[in-house]
């Protein structure tokens, strides 16, 4: 085994201790409160402590197989200029000096955008607008070293030839990964699968009627005989970017850490809109068809005057009530409502004037709900899944301001209790934008306009009644609107 293939393989087996912490991790943030004992919750924090040295040791990892792998392959260029030149002398064979190139910085990297050296989103404006043959060069270099570490692999139809070429340099989304997730709490709740390399769609099995069993009436007659139907549920791949306005100036003239900071923005608009998209997404326009516009799902009756502690409880009680019997393989197991909604639950007091959801420390009674973390977001660090703010119904409870306000007559939000293993977010570079176009939209002011786009699929459709919601469907005025503190 070459010391390059036992790096791999290294890698790969502390990738898969990764996931199965993780995993363990998620199940126990899934729990009821009241499930969480104190070795739990000391299980769950020796799991967090793990993950934190093992991504280390991954990225380290990482840039071992790196070098190693541009050290095979400058060493494989050498034979073939030294096969060319009808020679098989070896270079360092010969009594010329002791130098030898052990690690060869990327073209691009943090180091050197910092020193103001390079700049890819610079050479990337001035190799396609004005045909600066150093930055065609450097991209070039950029993209032969991004085949060789294997970081893009799909290709997919498009209609627009310019989304070809440009790849994000790995340290932009190895320095961002944990911001990336901070806008999409929901996303990052339900189920992330990789997206298969090739098509615009994918089929997913579905079962419309299950097989039947009954009791037999009498001796010798038939047995009940009812044949399973099976239907492909077809989800669109669709393309999600993000954009953002540069001036010319700073893209020719390539100002020093502008590429962080464009990154940045661009990947948080990415995300905001993959989350938005997992709720609410139309599946019209070329969004994604979102739970809440999923047909099946349960929606409480309307309410009949604004929301109060009691309306509330009721019709949230009813949803978790139509899940949890939707059938034997779908379980509830976290609510997701926007801050305002969970907030205004915290608000809520009896009449002595005493708060309905408290913070457990206090050893609450007969409380409404449990706010574990006062004054949190559901994204408020690197946490995957998503940190829990705290429970209704005996749920985790996720918020997450991209959950829809101003749905129907109300307008209102809506609250939804859900079985997150029955949602499906198929996502390329696990969910990481990774390619770039530019337009010139404003060409009068000298803005240019960056787009940062990534493939992703999603559907809640195959199992519908794994998801209940309420608000969404009063009259004007009433139901959950807009609360006033």
């Amino acid at each position: 085994m070459t010391p390059l293939e036992a790096l791999r393989k290294r890698l790969e087996e502390l990738r898969s201790q990764i996931t199965t912490k993780r995993t363990r991790g998620t199940e126990i943030l899934s729990m009821a409160p009241d499930q969480l004992t104190s070795e739990l919750t000391a299980e769950a924090t020796q799991l967090r402590s793990d993950l934190v040295g093992m991504r280390s040791l991954e990225e380290q990892l990482v840039e071992q197989i790196r070098d190693e792998e541009a050290a095979e392959a400058r060493q494989a260029d050498a034979r073939s200029a030294r096969a060319a030149a009808g020679t098989t002398e070896v270079p360092e064979a010969r009594n010329v000096g002791g130098a030898r190139v052990t690690n060869e910085e990327r073209t691009y990297s943090l180091q050197k955008t910092t020193r103001g050296e390079t700049s890819f989103f610079s050479d990337a404006f001035n190799a396609t607008q004005s045909g600066d043959m150093g930055a065609q060069q450097r991209l070039a270099r950029h993209a032969r070293e991004v085949e060789v570490e294997g970081e893009l692999k799909e290709s997919r139809a498009t209609t627009t030839a310019s989304y070809a070429g440009l790849v994000v340099p790995q340290y932009l989304v190895d320095m961002f990964a944990p911001v990336l997730r901070n806008g999409r709490p929901l996303a990052n709740r339900v189920n992330r699968l990789p997206l298969p390399a090739q098509g615009m769609t994918l089929n997913v099995p579905r079962g419309t009627t299950g097989a039947a069993a009954a009791s037999q009436a009498t001796q010798n007659s038939a047995l009940q005989n009812t044949d399973q139907v099976w239907a492909d549920l077809v989800v669109p791949v669709v393309t999600i970017g993000g954009q953002q306005d540069v001036s010319r100036q700073s893209l020719e003239r390539g100002t020093p850490g502008m590429d962080t900071i464009v990154y940045m923005d661009l990947a948080r608009a990415h995300n905001a809109e993959v989350d938005r998209q997992v709720a609410a997404g139309s599946g019209a326009s070329g969004q994604m068809l979102g739970i809440l516009n999923t047909a099946g799902i349960y929606q409480a009756s309307a309410y009949t005057a604004a929301a109060t502690a009691a309306t509330f409880y009721s019709k949230t009680a009813g949803a978790v009530a139509a899940v949890a019997g939707a059938g034997t393989e779908i379980q509830p197991n976290f609510w997701v409502m926007h801050p305002r909604r969970w907030y205004w639950l915290t608000s809520l007091l009896d009449s002595s004037g005493r708060p309905l959801a408290v913070p457990n420390a206090n050893g609450a009674m007969n409380a409404l709900a449990i706010n574990t973390n006062p004054g949190g977001y559901s994204a408020d660090s690197d946490a995957d899944p998503p940190q829990v703010v705290g429970t209704y119904h005996g749920l985790p409870v996720i918020i997450d301001a991209n959950m829809p306000t101003a749905v129907g007559s109300g307008p209102e939000d809506q609250a939804l209790v859900a079985d997150s293993t029955k949602a499906y977010l198929w996502e390329d570079n696990g969910g990481v934008p990774r390619q770039l176009k530019f337009e010139q939209t404003l060409g009068q002011n000298l803005t240019i306009k960056l787009v940062l786009f990534n493939y992703a699929a999603f559907t809640a459709g195959r199992y519908p009644t794994a998801f209940g919601v309420t608000g969404g469907n009063s009259a004007a005025g009433f139901g959950q609107i807009a609360p006033v503190f």
